[in-house]
């Protein structure tokens, strides 16, 4: 009988593993469908279960970390993402998640090291490449994020995004023919985004092609619905610089009537370029 209770001991040790593993599967699922569902309070008591059964679970810690940064608990998601990266170094979508954080808590130059590295191990991973130039911009490193968008392009050929990011980049160089090209292509790749219209009429704007630059902020107005009323005032402004002395004043007071609540200052100086205008 004490054989028996041996081998029986044997039995049971060997297969709590298993059990725990199980269990530990089971919260993780449940975590998951939970954080879909938009129930990250739930999911973080789940995927702290699974955790808690499992410690060395990499794919736990990277799923808790992306629980606890919905919850916008950004210092805890770190180090749920760093434990990841520790337990599995070659997942690079917890380094590029631990570098999306570090934006969040406003630590550019550590979020470029993670989002480096995320972008070695998954380059075909876009938003590892788009947060990389971000972290480098906010880094006051505007060359260097230049370099990341064109580097990304050669693998991510023709993304409107990546190209809109290069074009804002190689604006703020006041390299404004470069700029333009970047819009320009970003805008052929999606006709229909505002955004990226508007920043093609900014890049015009600066390198003061007013003329062309007219119809690409109506397009960027009309697509946004109305759009910010900043775009009336840069429109307003380029119909000024072309000499368009009558849809000048009437783009200035449409901008006038949006800001004129939320910004009587805004307003009031656009009512003295009317003003001086109607002067001519």
């Amino acid at each position: 009988m004490r054989w028996l209770g041996v081998v029986l001991g044997c039995a049971l040790w060997l297969t709590a593993p298993t059990v725990f593993a199980d269990a530990a599967d089971a919260h993780y699922r449940l975590a998951k469908t939970l954080r879909a569902e938009g129930r990250y309070e739930e999911a973080l008591a789940e995927i702290d279960a699974a955790v808690e059964l499992r410690p060395t679970y990499a794919q736990g810690h990277v799923t808790r970390g992306s629980i606890l940064r919905r919850l916008g608990r950004y210092e805890e998601a770190l180090k749920a993402f760093e434990r990841g990266i520790e337990l599995q170094p070659k997942d690079g979508r917890a380094y590029g998640l631990a570098g999306a954080v570090l934006l969040r808590l406003d630590r550019p130059k550590q979020a470029i090291t993670y989002l480096r590295k995320a972008t070695q191990l998954e380059p075909d991973h876009k938003n590892h490449w788009l947060n990389l130039g971000v972290a480098y911009r906010r880094a006051k490193d505007n060359d260097a994020a230049i370099a990341v968008y064109q580097k990304a392009l050669k693998v991510h050929p023709n993304d409107p995004q990546l190209l809109n990011n290069l074009g804002v980049a190689l604006r703020k160089a006041r390299r404004y023919d470069e700029a333009i090209k970047a819009h320009e292509r970003a805008v052929d790749a999606d006709p229909y985004d505002p955004a990226l219209a508007r920043n093609l009429a900014i890049a015009y704007r600066g390198a003061e092609r007013y003329k062309q630059a007219i119809p690409i902020y109506i397009k960027a107005i009309e697509l946004g619905d109305g759009g910010p009323p900043d775009l009336l005032f840069d429109l307003a402004s380029c119909y000024e610089k072309v000499g368009n002395t009558e849809m000048a004043v009437s783009t200035f007071e449409k901008y006038i009537r949006a800001v004129k609540k939320s910004d009587p200052a805004a307003a009031e100086r656009a009512q003295r370029a009317v003003a001086n205008l109607k002067k001519k």
